[in-house]
C-alpha cells in the first residue's frame, strides 16, 4: 500500500505544471516523495508497531534536503549544519516571495522546487497514513481535491482534461490496491467459487465501474452547459476577485494587473484578440482604468451597472471633450480568441463612440469603459467606432492648469516616502507648464531598465521607493504606476490605463495582439484635451516591442530615447542589469549604493554563485536534476525488494532472543520465506515435522530443521513452550544449506527478486471443495 500511495501521488505532480515555466521542479518532489515511502514500505515490512514511521519519514526527508538543495553549505555535501539550515530557509523565503509577487506561470527556481517538494512530500506522509496506517484510503482523495483547486483558483484556464484523467486514475488505483488488500485479509473465500464464476464476476464488476464513470462524465460534460455559472474559471474569478460582484447596480473588479502580469509573463505568447481596422497606426486597445492609488497597488473605483449607462446607441464624450474630434471615424472589427477568459470590460481604442456588440452591455462615463454583469460568450466579436483626437505638442503645452475635473485623481497617499516627492521637484523643477513637467517625467524613465523578472524586493521595503532608487528594473506596471504617482505630485491629475498595445500588423488591416503586448500606461489629464496617453516604458529591443511614445508625448521626435544612452541586451536578467550611472536624472537619482541595483549574488539563494547556477529566468540551473534524479530513483528501485528482505530478516533475527513463542515462530518464518525465495516447495497444508521430515539436506542441516520444527509445533501447541537454546544457530544453518541445494541464478535472483515479499507468491492454503 505505500507504492501505491506513492503512486497516487505521482499522479499529481502534472496539475502543477501549467503553473511553472522551467524543467526539472518535479524531480526533488519525487525524491522525497519516493523516499518517504520507502521508509513506510520497509518499517512496515517488520510488523512493529507503525506510530514511528511519520518520525522516520520526517528524518530521512530532512537529510535529503541538503544534498538536494543545500550540498555547497554542507560538509561533503549531505551533512546538515547551521548553515544548510539557514540557507534552507532563505530559499523557502524566496520561494514565497516569487509565488506572492509572479503572475502564472512562475519561473521554477529553487525556492519554488523547494516548497513544491516538502508540500507533496507533506501530502505523501499524510496519505501514507491515511490509507495504509489509518485504513482509510478513500480521505486521500480530499488531498488530490486540494491540489485540484490550485490550478483552478490561480490560472484561468483550469485543467487539461488528460490531467484531471491521470490523477483520477492514480486515484481509483488506489481505491483498487486499498479493496483488494481488505479481501486478501479475509482469506480463500469459502466455499471458493469457480474460475468461470470468478471471471463472470469480474465482468460484471467491471460493467458496473464503466457505468458509473460513463455517467459522471456524462455529467461532467452537460451540466456546465445547463449551469453557464459553472465555468472553468469560476474558481479563479472566486479567488482572484477579477469576476464582477453585483449589488445594487454596482459593479466592482479589483487587481485587473493581474491578469496582465499573467499574460507578459506567459512563455506561450498565445493570440488574445484579432482586428481589422482602417487605420493605418491603431492606437492602443484600453480595457481597464485604474484611478486609485492606495500606497502600494492601484485598483479601479466601482462602476455603475444601472439601465442609464447601457452602452447602446453613442457612447458619451469623454471627460475634457467639448465636442467630437474633428479627424475622421475609424471602423475596428474585434475578434477575441476562444482560448481567452470571457471578457467582463471590452478593450477599445479611445475615443470609442459606438459598440456593437451582442449581450448587455454598460459604460462608465468617467473612465469610458465598456463592461457587463453577463456572462459573454468566449471567441466574443465586436464592431467599434472611434475617433482619436491627438493634440499637438503645443496645444498641450497651452492648456494650463486643469480646472474642471475633480480634484480625486491628485490624491497621493500620505504614507508615501517622502523621496518620491523630492524626486519629483527635482525632475520637473524646470518645466514651465505641466505638459512641460509631464514630458519630464517621462523622459526621466529613459535610463531604467525593463525586465519581465525584476530583482525581489526586499521585505520591509517600499515597492515604488525600491524601483525608483534602487534596482530601477521593471515592466509597465512598475513604469505607468510610477509615472502616474509622480505626475499627481507634480499636481497633473493621472491615471494608469490597462490593456494592450495595437499588435502587430499581419496582413494589409489586419492586425494580432498577443499576450506578449498586454501593457499599462499612465493617462495625465490636460484641460480641453482630456485624458491623454504617455508612455514612460521602453519599447523596442531593450524595452517591451510593441509599445510606443506618442507624437504628442515626444516633442524632441527622438521616440523617447538619447541618442547617446547605450541599448541593453533585450529582456535582461535582474542579474545582467545594474542600475545606470549616466543619462539625464542619473546623477540625482543615484541611491546611496548604486551597486545595489544588481543583486548581491551571496544574498540571493537562487543566484549562480549561492545556487550552482542559474537558468534563463532567474532560477537555478537544474538541468542535471533529472539525469540524477531518474538514475537514483531507478537504483532505488532495484535496491529496494533486496534491502525490504534484509530489513525483513534482520528483524526477524532480533526476534529470536525474546519470547519462546515469538523467536520459533520468527525462525520457522524465515525458513518458509527463505522456500519462497529459493523457489523451493512449501506446503502449508503440511505440519512442520511433515515439511522437516521431506526436506533433502545434509545431516547437520537436517537435525537442525527438525529442531526448528519442533521449536515451531511447540509454540503453537504447548501451553507454556520452552525457549529453544540454539535457535540462531540453526537457521543460520538450514539456511546455508538450502542456498547450497539450489544453483547461483536461483541464489541471484532470490537476493535480488525475493518472492516471499509478493504476496501472489506467498503460499496460501487449497481451497475447500464447494459443496
Amino acid at each position: 500500500m505505500p507504492l501505491v500511495t506513492l503512486l497516487c501521488l505521482v499522479t499529481a505532480l502534472p496539475l502543477l505544471a501549467p503553473l511553472l515555466s522551467g524543467d526539472g521542479w518535479w524531480v526533488p518532489a519525487l525524491v522525497l516523495m519516493a523516499a518517504a515511502s520507502a521508509v513506510s514500505a520497509l518499517y512496515r515490512l517488520s510488523g512493529w508497531n507503525a506510530a514511528p514511521v511519520p518520525l522516520l519519514q520526517a528524518l530521512l526527508v530532512f537529510l535529503l534536503l541538503t544534498p538536494l538543495f543545500a550540498a555547497h553549505t554542507a560538509p561533503l555535501g549531505v551533512i546538515p549544519n547551521g548553515e544548510s539550515v539557514g540557507y534552507l530557509v532563505q530559499l523557502f523565503t524566496q520561494g514565497t516571495a516569487t509565488i506572492n509577487d509572479s503572475s502564472v506561470p512562475v519561473s521554477a527556481n529553487a525556492g519554488i522546487t523547494l516548497i513544491i517538494a516538502l508540500t507533496f512530500v507533506v501530502f505523501v506522509m499524510v496519505a501514507d497514513f491515511l490509507a495504509v496506517t489509518a485504513r482509510c484510503a478513500g480521505m486521500v482523495g480530499g488531498l488530490l481535491l486540494t491540489l485540484m483547486a490550485v490550478p483552478l483558483v490561480v490560472d484561468p484556464a483550469g485543467l487539461e482534461l488528460w490531467q484531471a484523467l491521470w490523477c483520477a486514475a492514480g486515484y481509483v488505483a488506489l481505491l483498487a490496491a486499498d479493496t483488494w488488500t481488505r479481501r486478501r485479509a479475509w482469506g480463500t473465500p469459502v466455499p471458493s467459487p469457480a474460475p468461470g464464476d470468478r471471471v463472470l464476476a469480474g465482468v460484471r464488476r467491471a460493467g458496473t465501474a464503466a457505468l458509473a464513470g460513463a455517467a459522471a462524465v456524462l455529467m461532467a460534460v452537460t451540466l456546465p452547459l445547463a449551469v453557464p455559472s459553472l465555468r472553468t474559471d469560476a474558481f479563479y474569478d472566486l479567488a482572484d476577485g477579477s469576476h464582477p460582484g453585483f449589488g445594487e447596480d454596482m459593479v466592482t473588479t479589483t487587481h485587473p494587473l493581474v491578469s496582465m502580469r499573467r499574460e507578459l509573463g506567459s512563455d506561450s505568447d498565445s493570440t488574445v484578440l484579432t482586428y481589422r481596422t482602417d487605420a493605418e497606426e491603431p492606437d492602443y486597445l484600453r480595457t481597464y482604468v485604474l484611478d486609485r492609488f492606495d500606497g502600494e497597488n492601484w485598483t479601479m473605483d466601482p462602476v455603475d451597472a444601472t439601465d442609464d449607462n447601457t452602452a447602446g446607441g453613442d457612447l458619451p464624450l469623454p471627460t475634457g471633450w467639448s465636442s467630437e474630434a474633428s479627424g475622421p471615424t475609424t471602423t475596428t472589427q474585434v475578434s477575441m480568441s476562444s482560448s481567452t477568459p470571457r471578457p467582463d470590460f471590452l478593450p477599445l481604442p479611445y475615443w470609442a463612440r459606438s459598440v456593437d456588440v451582442s449581450g448587455q452591455w454598460h459604460v462608465d462615463p468617467d473612465t469610458h469603459t465598456v463592461f457587463t454583469t453577463g456572462n459573454p460568450p468566449t471567441g466574443l466579436s465586436f464592431t467599434v467606432e472611434s475617433n482619436a483626437d491627438d493634440p499637438t505638442a503645443e496645444e498641450l503645452a497651452d492648456a494650463g492648469r486643469p480646472r474642471s475635473l475633480a480634484s480625486g485623481h491628485l490624491d497621493v497617499p500620505e504614507d508615501v516616502d517622502p523621496q518620491v516627492q523630492e524626486l519629483t521637484d527635482r525632475v520637473t523643477e524646470d518645466a514651465g507648464s505641466p505638459y512641460e513637467a509631464a514630458v519630464a517625467l517621462q523622459d526621466h524613465f529613459d535610463d531604467f531598465t525593463y525586465s519581465l523578472q525584476p530583482p525581489a524586493v526586499p521585505e520591509g521595503n517600499d515597492p515604488l521607493a525600491h524601483f525608483l532608487f534602487e534596482d530601477r528594473i521593471g515592466y509597465c506596471e512598475q513604469f505607468a504606476g510610477a509615472m502616474a504617482l509622480m505626475a499627481r505630485q507634480a499636481d497633473i491629475p493621472a491615471r494608469v490605463a490597462v490593456g494592450y498595445t495595437q499588435g502587430e500588423r499581419t496582413n494589409g488591416d489586419r492586425w494580432v495582439v498577443s499576450s506578449a503586448d498586454a501593457h499599462a500606461w499612465p493617462e495625465l489629464y490636460f484641460e480641453g484635451a482630456g485624458w491623454v496617453r504617455f508612455e514612460p516604458t521602453p519599447s523596442g529591443g531593450s524595452g517591451q516591442g510593441s509599445a510606443s511614445v506618442p507624437e504628442h508625448a515626444d516633442p524632441s521626435g527622438e521616440g523617447g530615447q538619447d541618442e547617446g544612452s547605450p541599448s541593453p541586451s533585450p529582456s535582461p536578467s535582474p542579474s545582467e542589469s545594474p542600475s545606470p550611472t549616466d543619462g539625464p536624472g542619473a546623477e540625482e537619482t543615484q541611491g546611496p549604493d548604486e551597486e545595489s541595483a544588481a543583486p548581491d549574488p551571496e544574498e540571493d539563494p537562487g543566484s549562480e554563485a549561492a545556487g550552482g547556477g542559474s537558468g534563463s529566468e532567474g532560477g537555478p540551473a537544474l538541468s542535471w536534476l533529472p539525469y540524477v534524479g531518474g538514475f537514483l530513483v531507478a537504483l532505488a528501485l532495484l535496491a529496494l525488494p533486496a534491502l525490504a528482505r534484509s530489513w525483513v530478516r534482520a528483524a526477524r533475527r532480533s526476534a529470536l532472543a525474546g519470547a519462546p513463542a515469538s523467536a520459533a515462530h520468527a525462525a520457522w518464518r524465515e525458513v518458509r520465506d527463505t522456500h519462497v525465495d529459493l523457489g523451493l516447495a512449501w506446503d502449508l497444508s503440511e505440519s512442520p515435522r511433515a515439511t522437516a521430515g521431506r526436506t533433502q539436506l545434509p545431516e547437520e542441516a537436517r537435525w537442525a530443521l527438525w529442531r526448528l520444527a519442533l521449536a515451531e509445533e511447540a509454540a503453537r501447541y504447548a501451553p507454556d513452550p520452552v525457549a529453544g537454546g540454539q535457535l540462531r544457530e540453526d537457521l543460520r544453518t538450514v539456511r546455508s544449506a538450502l542456498c547450497a541445494s539450489v544453483g547461483r541464478g536461483a541464489r541471484m535472483r532470490a537476493v535480488l527478486l525475493p518472492r516471499s515479499l509478493a504476496p501472489w507468491h506467498r503460499p496460501r492454503p487449497e481451497p475447500l471443495p464447494a459443496t
